[in-house]
This record gives C-alpha cells, sequence and structure tokens, in this order.
C-alpha cells in the first residue's frame, strides 16, 4: 500500500522536494521510500525536510486517493482518521474494528456454532440440513493467481469509463461498457468490489476512446469486519448457492471463491438503475472518483433491440413485464431449484432482497439475481408429519425419486432495513415466502416508478408493515381495466398478503406474469405495434 501511495502521487512529492541540484528530474516512484519522519529517495536527489503540516497535507491527499483506488481496504473509514497513529506509523486493525464493549462481542462469538450462527438462529431439536449444505468448493489458486497491483493500476484506469461522446450520442451501439470502471467500482455494507481481467482476455488499445467491459469482479470483504466463523460462512454460503445454482440463466456466474472472497461475472448495473432511472438523472449523489454527480440518462448505457427499444426499461407495459419476470425467475430458482441439480432441494432464503440485488445486463437487458452473502438454507424435519402444509416436492440425490420433504423454519433475529416482512419484523418462524414479500417492494417500483413508501424509513412505516398495510399503488393506475399495471396492481396485492401461508410463491407469480406476456404480445400482433406504442403513452 505504501508503495502504491509513493507511486501515485508524484505531484506532491515533486511540490515538496524539489531537486536539489537545479535539473528537470522528477520523483519516478520506483525509487522512492517512504519513512516515519520523512519523506525521500535513495538516489539522494531529493534533501528537503518537510514540516509536520507539509506532512499532515501529504498524509491526508494519500490517503484520499488510496481509497479512491482501493475503497475500504486503504485505509480506516472515519474521515478524520488519516491512517497513522500519533508516532507517525501507519495503524494497522488487522482486518478487525475497533470495539469498545469487547467483552459483548466476545460473549457472542462463543456462543455461535460451526455454522457462525447463534442460539436463537440454529436449527431447532428434530430439523436437520441437507446433504449439500455442508458442501464447500473453494478454489484458492484461482484467487491468488489474480494480480492486485493489475487491479489497481491497470493502464485502462485512466478511461474511468464514464459516459463518452459517442454514447451521449443516439448510437444504438453505445452502452453500460462505456461506464463501468476498472480498479475499484463500488463497496456495500459488507465487500469492496474491484473489476478486473485476471486471465487477459480483454484487449484495448490506450487510444480508444472506450474502454471494453470487464470480464470479472473481485468482492473482498471490508477490513473493518472480522475475520471469523460467521463470515466464513457468510460467504461460504453465498458460493455455494451459485455453484449449486449453475445452470440458472437467472443467478450472476460464478468463477472462483476462497475464504472471504468471491469472484463472479462482472454485469454493468443494477436493477435500481433501471426502475429509478428517471431520478438518479436528477438527483446528485456522492462517486469517489468524481464527487457529487448525477447518473448519465438510461438511453447512454442501455442497449437497444433491432426495432431501436430499450432492452431493460419500465417506461413501457412489455418492458415492466419482462423486468418483473426477471425479479421472480431468479427468485423461483433460488427457492424452487434450477430443475438440472441432482440433489434434494429445499428453498434458500435470500433474505436482503432489494433493487440493488439483482443485476441488468446493458448489452442483453437479462436481470440476473446477485449477492447471496445474508442467505439462510432450510433444513427438512427429521420426522415427516402427514398433511402438513410446509411440504416441498424435492428429488432424492440418492435415487433420483421424487420425493415429499417437510422444511422446517428459520429464525434470523435481527431485520434491519425497511424492506421486510411482516413476519420479520414480528420476530415470527420465517419462511422463503419473506423474499415473496420484500420482491413485492421491487414490483411496487416496476410499476409506480417510485420507492415504496416514497423511500421515508422510520418507526411508523416498520408499524404499518407489521399490521399488514403496505404501500398502495394508486387508485387510477389500479383501476384501469384491461391495462398491464391494473393487472401488475392485483398480483402485487398477492404478493403483499401479510399471511406467509396465503402469499404467492415465486413459481406462481412466474405463470401469472408469462400468461401476461403472452396476452400482450398477442395485441402486439393483432393491433400491431404502433396502437400498443399509444396504450404505452398513455399509462406513463
Amino acid at each position: 500500500l505504501t508503495k502504491y501511495l509513493a507511486v501515485n502521487t508524484k505531484e506532491l512529492y515533486d511540490e515538496f522536494f524539489g531537486p536539489t541540484d537545479g535539473d528537470n528530474d522528477r520523483y519516478s516512484g520506483t525509487s522512492g521510500y517512504i519513512t516515519n519522519d520523512y519523506f525521500h529517495d535513495y538516489s539522494n536527489k531529493y534533501t528537503k525536510k518537510m514540516t509536520p503540516e507539509e506532512m499532515v497535507r501529504l498524509r491526508k491527499q494519500r490517503v484520499k486517493e488510496a481509497r479512491e483506488a482501493l475503497g475500504s481496504a486503504a485505509m480506516e473509514e472515519d474521515e478524520d482518521d488519516d491512517g497513522f497513529d500519533k508516532e507517525g506509523y501507519l495503524e494497522d486493525s488487522g482486518g478487525r474494528r475497533k470495539n469498545k464493549d469487547r467483552s459483548r462481542r466476545n460473549r457472542k462469538q462463543k456462543s455461535r456454532d460451526e455454522e457462525g450462527f447463534t442460539t436463537k438462529e440454529r436449527l431447532k431439536e428434530g430439523c436437520s440440513p441437507l446433504k449439500w449444505h455442508s458442501y464447500h468448493f473453494p478454489n484458492c489458486n484461482e484467487i491468488h493467481e489474480i494480480d492486485l497491483r493489475a487491479v489497481v493500476r491497470d493502464p485502462r484506469d485512466s478511461f474511468i469509463r464514464q459516459t463518452t461522446s459517442a454514447a451521449a450520442s443516439d448510437d444504438s451501439n453505445a452502452n453500460a461498457s462505456t461506464s463501468f470502471p476498472w480498479g475499484f467500482v463500488s463497496n456495500g455494507l459488507w465487500r469492496d468490489v474491484f473489476s478486473c481481467d485476471p486471465r487477459g482476455e480483454v484487449t484495448s488499445s490506450v487510444e480508444s476512446p472506450i474502454s471494453p467491459m470487464p470480464p470479472v469482479v473481485l468482492k473482498i470483504m471490508k477490513r473493518e469486519h472480522n475475520y471469523d466463523q460467521r463470515n466464513f460462512q457468510r460467504h461460504r454460503r453465498d458460493a455455494l448457492v451459485m455453484e449449486r445454482l449453475s445452470s440458472s440463466h437467472h443467478l450472476v456466474p460464478i468463477y472462483g471463491y476462497c475464504a472471504n472472497t468471491v469472484l463472479t461475472q462482472a454485469i454493468s448495473h443494477t436493477l435500481d438503475d433501471v426502475i429509478y432511472a428517471r431520478e438518479n438523472e436528477r438527483k446528485m449523489k456522492w462517486n469517489p472518483r468524481n464527487g457529487y454527480q448525477t447518473k448519465p440518462p438510461l438511453e447512454s448505457w442501455m442497449g437497444k433491440d433491432e426495432n431501436g427499444e430499450l432492452l431493460a426499461t419500465r417506461e413501457t407495459e412489455l418492458g415492466r413485464i419482462n423486468l418483473a419476470l426477471g425479479v421472480f425467475r431468479g427468485l423461483m430458482d433460488l427457492h424452487e431449484g434450477d430443475g438440472a441439480t441432482d440433489m434434494e432441494w429445499l428453498p434458500v432464503v435470500h433474505a436482503d432482497l432489494q433493487a440493488k440485488q439483482y443485476l441488468v445486463d446493458s448489452d442483453t437487458g437479462k436481470v440476473y439475481l446477485n449477492d447471496f452473502n445474508r442467505c439462510r438454507f432450510i433444513g427438512k424435519k427429521d420426522s415427516q408429519i402427514p398433511d402438513a402444509s410446509n411440504v416441498t416436492l424435492a428429488t432424492n440425490a440418492d435415487t433420483n425419486d421424487a420425493t415429499h420433504i417437510q422444511s422446517c423454519p428459520i429464525y434470523i433475529p435481527t431485520a434491519p432495513g425497511y424492506s421486510r416482512s411482516p413476519e420479520e419484523y414480528n420476530g415470527a418462524p420465517l419462511t422463503e415466502k419473506v423474499d415473496i414479500y420484500s420482491a413485492g417492494n421491487i414490483l411496487y417500483g416496476i410499476i409506480t416508478g417510485n420507492k415504496p413508501f416514497n423511500g421515508e424509513r422510520g418507526r411508523h412505516i416498520k408499524e404499518d408493515i407489521q399490521s399488514g398495510k403496505p404501500p398502495k399503488v394508486d387508485a387510477a393506475i389500479r383501476d384501469a381495466d384491461g391495462t398491464v399495471d391494473a393487472e401488475l396492481s392485483r398480483l402485487l396485492d398477492r404478493v403483499y398478503e401479510a399471511d406467509p401461508e396465503k402469499r404467492a410463491s415465486a413459481k406462481e407469480v412466474v405463470v401469472a406474469l408469462e400468461q401476461l406476456l403472452e396476452k400482450v404480445l398477442a395485441k402486439i400482433e393483432d393491433w400491431g405495434e404502433e396502437s400498443i406504442e399509444s396504450i404505452n403513452e398513455e399509462n406513463m
């Protein structure tokens, strides 16, 4: 890290260490080294001693640049912490966040089992995991062979991949590959994301105005999180879900996994970027590379079909249906299995479903479900109860026969965020139906273009959800009989059902959406595209 910082701050170096012999030589970064008292070069070209104020200025500038390139791997996230202790030495938290209440944390750690679960989260007596739930398929060599220096110092990082003049024009070939950065991309609550090309599959020229799309992203757990069994199991389950469902066309493909790091396909945008595109075009948001800025228009990065229509959009009836299908098809594979796996299957609960957990490929318009590091595996009853409601048809891995197995509920002690179901907020036993309710919030956005409860958060929102009062679609949309949005609104009612046993399943929603899609396509064939376009304009 110190070498990286030295190499990338040569302008500041020149400012504080002018050559003593008056020549035009400049600090190259290859022979410069950082000490705790001075910054100097072993070739003795620079002899000027820095003042304490200059040291502070230089350090803070380097910390800022490192954060832009390396995410949380660079320094502590506290803006007031420049990463150095009072003696001037780099602080090292060893990947652990400082915690004033160490005794409480230690007690909680000791109460966790080998899966990292607390007593409340564990499967109850009489329930057992499926055989594959304990599988573990790391391929650490694939991860370790990635040259992280190339990830953060790739010559293509100069592109920064913002919208170019070609993308801003009406050129239908302009797509998301003009706006996806190389190197550090972003981070969420748990992980830093870096795009890279481990095997050198992509070729490009520095003269090219557009950088090619990187093939993969490397997700590394942020340094402030504990390197413990709980987080190790989180990422094992995350990788295992993608591995088990690798034949699914609706989940992000995985290429590598080791400990708290995964390597997956790079996909250009989130579903948030599509659903709330117009809002994002108006709202200024902080970007670590460029400060506050708005996002580029949807038309500048989303691909188009042969008729010039956007591949993914909520601004047409067909677009809204296809986005909804993308959401629930991925969820159906997660709950039902992909149909190609020769093993017993019970639903996997995503447990953190939001629009930003779906990715959209701007070259194809396809929607992919992503991020399973909070997921839970549903176990099975050791003794089956006749006529029970929670029964799933599963394939036995040994006999390949279809059998019925009864599932056990799961328990998640905390329900952070606003995208939760009534039973989660009430602390009740949970099933995969929590994902259906959360997916309803995404469907609400697809229908209306607005966030549930207008994006409000707080105790009163939680209380409304607990009491079975979901966000409502405007009456003008719901009551417009014969329209796609009226049909989607009725489907939303089934998804927002407060009683999880009465709530629609992902498969039921997919069937209903496919029927609606067939009806709209038949209407297009009968009436012609111009009539459908006029209907779309009336419904917007």
